[in-house]
């Protein structure tokens, strides 16, 4: 029997910081992940080293889903949730998971659209001061923790508007 994909709502995501069941936190083991989601489409390894449980030549690992990435520096150490992928447009969960609402966090959305689609929504969001980002990116954080990342190609072109290029939770 083909097992069904988790429903995840992004829009959940960025209020609490909980995907689905899963709230990402500090002391998540790959194993763990795979437990709650199932196992990631790709894992990725230091040097291409083949991922091993007690192995610690392969860290750092990325087991992606998708889109989304999870970022691990030792088997025992979740160190961020990421998602950059500019070829797909918005975030898409791989095998194992489907996103109820992704096209919020679509790639390449201009930040004042995205402010007027969070509040819309009833999603508070603060800048986050990152010393010599400026001018060329724009940080917000979400309620639950999530970092969104508005990019330029060109600081000096000022009629530029910054667009969607990545987010992140960090434990």
């Amino acid at each position: 029997m083909k097992k069904r994909k988790q429903r995840i709502s992004l829009l959940a995501f960025l209020q609490t910081g909980r995907l689905g069941a899963l709230q990402p936190c500090r002391d998540l083991s790959p194993e763990a992940l795979a437990a709650m989601l199932g196992p990631p489409d790709e894992v990725e390894t230091q040097d291409g080293v083949p991922y091993a449980v007690e192995s610690t030549s392969c860290f750092p690992v990325i087991a992606c889903y998708g889109s989304l990435e999870f970022h691990f520096d030792s088997g025992r150490t979740l160190y961020c949730v990421f998602s950059d992928n500019p070829w797909v447009g918005q975030p898409y969960g791989g095998r194992q998971i489907r996103f109820a609402d992704s096209a919020l966090l679509r790639y390449g959305r201009p930040m004042a659209e995205f402010l007027r689609l969070a509040q819309g929504q009833g999603l508070p969001v603060q800048p986050c001061a990152r010393p010599g980002l400026l001018p060329y990116a724009h940080v917000l954080r979400t309620a639950g923790g999530v970092e969104l990342g508005f990019e330029v190609d060109d600081p000096d072109d000022r009629s530029e508007q910054p667009t969607l290029r990545w987010w992140s939770w960090q434990a």
